[in-house]
């Protein structure tokens, strides 16, 4: 029984490369081209950039469809934002491959049609071709052949004004075509007159495509040697291009051919290697091809019930996906199982379902085949005055077919004759190019030669000036070296330095007020000034001081701690209205010399997180510099409120304020301490080292001028 091969899959193979004059670039080399570009995806404003999406796309179709997809996609976005109609062309054309790929006809009509309007706008020639090659192959796989050859002919007319290697496509498709339609001499003519042009511009994609489809027509031809010589011949260049679809295609044919010479088993391992890369690579065409293989493949091993099974899933497939040759052939396949099963009434309906779209397809092979099924079918229904017809009708259509195979077989050979003499002609004009370039590259050779010596010479005398000006360059880098060791001790010893200025003047400011008073204090008791009695009840006072003095000493020596090497200290909440009543007390003998009279609001969740000691001593500092400014019967105001989750704490006091050229350096290193308002002194530390504390809690700290005085804050997490 005669089978129609595969040929609807490898049309799309023709599209790999946009109007490039088919030489490939490598898609690892386009890939990182594009690399950076993508990297930027939002800011990609370039149109070289999109050429290299698009020929990428083209690139990839053959193995991996879905990134062709992907890719064109992404020069289709760039295109629009760039207004740039040739990409969005030829993204188009890229787009409408791979959905005529997946039987999506029209969407892919939609995507050529509205390249082809651009490609007229900017009046690219190659471009309209491309967009009519593209509308033939879906009129191809629709079955609609002469108007398919009518597309591809327009397109061979305008490429011939651009030379014969343009027209190669052309004619590559056009043979397919009339292979689907049966003429094999027409089929022959074209794919050979391209397979010649192919070998002689070197164009190997077209040589592997040509090679291929000669193969089909040998195999429709029924000389299956020379069929699996040219499918073999196509696989090897596919392989080094990585074309999965072109080689899938072969190996299915090469199955069909095998299984044309009963070798069941070659067949059927075929058959498995191309079902396998159409799962792959989603070819559903394909795999309609694969069942319909695999029923013929069950029923002449004798597994009819798998026949069916097979048989049945190529038909829905290939109803589904408009493939109109393989339905035709599921049909046949089918009434043949049913009519060796003797369900001849099933095997009547597919035989005439089979003669119908034979006759749509204008396919004589399919026809004959389906006339001889239905001849068995009538004669299994006893209708022998029908069948009789029916074979009188297969008998004159068999004699038909095998004269014009016998004519085409000729023409085939004449045709491979007349190749195999062409190509001897171009590899003979290859070789005498060869030796040409041969001699030219020893005439270049001896010159390079006679140069090479000249720079040796050269080059020489210029390595023992440079070997002098690296030692020199050795010496300038050792002496930079030593004097960047030198400046970064230096500044090591500016740091410690400015430290130990810090802790001297820390120690001044918040340990002299405090030893002063006690050292009064006994001073007034040994001189017998005030009496035991007295001194007595100044004993709570006495002690209070020593206990704040040693908790600031304690305070001081963390902090000195942190500032030598920065160790982490343990955070606890900190309950910021039992810290200001602790502090108050400390600070009433001070607050009661100026009658000065504090008001607090504080919330009662204003607890922030932080190392107790180091808290009373910023809101210590923050009181005694607010008493040291106020006048007599001045006012404090305290507030701690929750913002977010942070906490707020002010110290706010009535006094003159701060000198604006002062604010800003209020937190820095070294400040001039101002006297207070009864000429009390200081170190103009204290506050450098509140901020210290506060932001190594992840805090801030401020001071500014209010309407009636000066406001001291901070702010902590809550």
């Amino acid at each position: 029984m005669k089978r129609l091969s595969l040929l609807l899959i490898i049309f799309n193979l023709l599209s790999l490369n946009l109007l490039a004059g088919y030489q490939y670039p490598e898609a690892d080399s386009l890939k990182k081209l594009i690399k950076p570009a993508l990297a930027q995806h939002s800011k990609l404003s370039d149109t070289l950039t999109v050429n290299r999406l698009n020929t990428l796309a083209g690139y990839l179709y053959g193995s991996a469809p879905d990134s062709t997809a992907y890719f064109s996609g992404l020069a289709l976005e760039f295109s629009k934002k760039l207004g740039y109609k040739k990409g969005i062309a030829d993204a188009y054309v890229q787009l409408a491959s791979v959905t005529t790929f997946k039987g999506d006809y029209n969407t892919a009509t939609r995507n050529l049609n509205s390249a082809l309007t651009l490609y007229k706008q900017i009046n690219s020639k190659l471009g309209i071709s491309e967009c009519y090659i593209g509308l033939g192959q879906i009129q191809d796989y629709l079955g609609n052949y002469n108007n398919a050859l009518n597309y591809f002919k327009k397109a061979e007319t305008i490429r011939e004004a651009f030379g014969k290697m343009m027209t190669i496509r052309c004619l590559s498709v056009m043979g397919a075509t009339y292979i689907n339609k049966g003429e094999f001499s027409n089929a022959l003519n074209a794919n050979f007159k391209a397979l010649t042009r192919a070998v002689k511009y070197g164009n190997k994609i077209e040589i592997a495509n040509n090679d291929y489809y000669v193969g089909v027509i040998m195999q429709q031809l029924g000389l299956y040697d020379d069929a699996l010589d040219y499918f073999n011949k196509a696989i090897a260049i596919w392989t080094r291009f990585n074309n999965k679809q072109g080689i899938t295609a072969a190996w299915q044919n090469t199955g069909e051919v095998l299984m044309s010479q009963k070798k069941y088993a070659d067949a059927m391992h075929h058959f498995n290697k191309a079902d396998a890369v159409f799962r792959q690579i989603g070819d559903k065409r394909g795999q309609s091809r694969i069942y319909y293989n695999l029923g013929l493949h069950n029923y002449y091993t004798g597994h009819p019930d798998s026949a069916l099974h097979h048989l049945q899933h190529a038909l829905q497939a290939a109803s589904q996906y408009h493939i109109k040759p393989t339905k035709a052939a599921a049909y046949v396949g089918l009434a043949m199982v049913y009519n060796a099963e003797k369900k001849y009434p099933e095997a009547y309906a597919n035989a005439l379902s089979a003669r119908s779209m034979a006759d749509s397809l204008g396919s004589l092979g399919i026809k004959t085949d389906a006339v001889l099924q239905t001849g068995k079918a009538l004669a299994g229904l006893k209708r022998y005055e029908d069948a009789y017809n029916q074979q009188q009708l297969y008998t004159a259509l068999k004699d038909s077919l095998k004269g014009d195979e016998v004519i085409q077989q000729a023409i085939a050979y004449n045709l491979e004759v007349d190749f195999g003499r062409r190509q001897k002609e171009i590899d003979l004009k290859y070789e005498n190019s060869i030796l040409l370039q041969k001699r030219a590259i020893g005439i270049s050779i001896i010159a390079i030669l006679i140069l090479l010596a000249m720079i040796f010479v050269y080059v020489n005398a210029k390595n023992k000036q440079q070997k002098i000006n690296l030692v020199l360059i050795d010496k300038n880098a050792e002496i930079l070296t030593q004097k960047n060791s030198l400046d970064e001790q230096a500044d090591k010893l500016h740091d410690l330095n400015n430290l130990k200025d810090r802790l001297i003047a820390v120690l001044a400011h918040d340990l002299r007020a405090p030893l002063s008073t006690l050292r009064g204090l006994f001073a007034l008791m040994s001189d017998e000034s005030i009496s035991h009695e007295e001194f007595a009840k100044m004993i709570p006072q006495v002690f209070n001081k020593l206990e704040h003095t040693s908790d600031f000493l304690d305070t001081l020596l963390s902090w000195i701690n942190s500032q030598v090497d920065r160790t982490p200290e343990a955070l606890t909440p900190v309950n910021l209205n039992d810290t200001v009543k602790q502090e108050l007390i400390y600070v009433d003998e001070l607050m009661q010399r100026k009658q000065i009279a504090p008001t607090v609001n504080i919330a009662p969740d204003a607890v922030v997180l932080a190392e107790p000691g180091s808290v009373r001593r910023v809101i210590h500092n923050f009181l005694t510099n607010a008493i040291k400014f106020s006048p007599r019967n001045g006012q404090i105001t305290i507030t701690a409120a929750k913002h977010n989750n942070e906490i707020h704490f002010t110290v706010t006091d009535t006094g003159a304020g701060i000198k604006p050229e002062l604010l800003d350096a209020l937190f820095k290193n070294r400040v001039t301490s101002v006297p207070g308002t009864e000429n009390e002194s200081g170190t103009g530390m204290g506050l450098y080292f509140c901020k210290d504390i506060i932001e190594k809690y992840k805090g801030a700290i401020w001071a500014k001028n209010t309407v009636n005085g000066t406001e001291l804050g901070f702010k902590l997490p809550a």
